[in-house]
């Protein structure tokens, strides 16, 4: 997969997941005859209960970081010399101004705890979705590299138009043809099965929607016929683009197999995560509704707790983040 040449990985914590995430990052580079960097930002000390006990501790803390962060440099490539750095500051900040300023193309980490302060600040996974303008692979599972099964999530939207113009139809198209492209390459060069999904429902026909009251079962019958028939065109037409873009042999040799399914996405993707087997979820991060609204907020939360496996997430064109090099 010619795709990623500049890596930054980002280490939270020495465990056996870390260092097969970092080892993929180095194979990913590879591929594109790239290179990979290493990071660890540590939180500042809190300035108001600042002592020379607590500066004293600080800077033993940096150095042992410094020291574990080239030693799992060493032991993942015992052969080439790795680029790592220890810093501080607010850690998704300092992350993002390293990929503004490095132009980094992929930053790629474990999948990192979540407890309770976690959720109520936002751990580093969640912010790097939301900020980042890179693509983000967030290793979890037990697949670092060998993917059997990929799925791609794709969205759209038919019934509801967009106010915005960053969210028009051709912005969405653009971010769905990111996510193909991606996944058909990364599973033509694995050798991996590619899945697309595209969760679907009926707008306003939730089962508790008071728009069904009085109205006709054959009625409600014939509006779901006719908008999974609008959805299952849009999803037939978008794999015949994708098969001009890369021909009919790359598709045919990742079978490429679509799917579906009624529901919400949110509950739909993690199901077929786990029906298909999937090592790799695909998806967009930045929109209004639907699949590439998934990781915002605390939907996020619920898809990252509930699969089992890594999730690379893509940027539209033209994403600013909110980060900038200011200081």
């Amino acid at each position: 997969m010619r795709r990623f040449r500049k890596i930054l990985y980002v280490h939270e914590e020495n465990s056996p997941i870390a260092m097969e995430t970092l080892q993929l990052g180095l194979k990913i580079a590879a591929d594109s005859e790239g290179q990979v960097d290493l990071i660890t930002v540590l939180d500042p000390p809190a300035v108001t209960f600042a002592s020379n006990i607590s500066i004293l501790l600080q800077s033993r803390w940096i150095k042992e970081s410094k020291e574990q962060l080239q030693q799992l440099a060493q032991s993942a490539s015992p052969d080439r010399k790795l680029k790592s750095k220890v810093i501080e500051g607010r850690r998704h900040i300092q992350v993002v101004r390293e990929v503004l300023r490095h132009d980094y193309d992929l930053v790629i980490k474990s999948i990192g705890p979540s407890g309770l302060l976690d959720r109520l600040f936002g751990r580093l996974d969640m912010r790097l979705l939301r900020e980042c303008p890179c693509p983000v692979w967030l290793s979890k599972g037990e697949a670092y590299g060998a993917f059997d099964n990929v799925l791609a999530a794709v969205d759209a939207d038919i019934e509801t138009p967009l106010e915005n113009d960053i969210w028009d139809p051709p912005a969405k198209d653009a971010l769905n043809r990111q996510i193909l492209e991606l996944s058909l390459s990364l599973c033509a060069g694995a050798g991996a099965r590619l899945h697309v999904g595209h969760a679907w429902a009926p707008p306003f026909l939730s089962p508790f929607s008071r728009a069904r009251v009085n109205l006709p079962q054959q009625e409600i019958d014939a509006y779901v016929t006719t908008v999974k028939r609008m959805h299952t065109s849009w999803l037939r037409n978008l794999m015949e683009q994708a098969i001009n873009w890369f021909g009919q042999d790359v598709a045919e040799s990742v079978k490429l197999k679509t799917h579906l399914p009624q529901g919400d996405p949110e509950v739909e993707i993690p199901r077929l995560v786990s029906d298909i087997g999937a090592d790799l979820l695909i998806m967009g991060t930045v929109g209004r509704s639907g699949v590439s609204g998934l990781v915002m907020g605390n939907t996020a939360e619920t898809i990252l707790d509930h699969i089992s496996c890594s999730v690379l997430a893509v940027k539209p064109a033209g994403f600013i983040p909110s980060v900038t090099l200011d200081e």
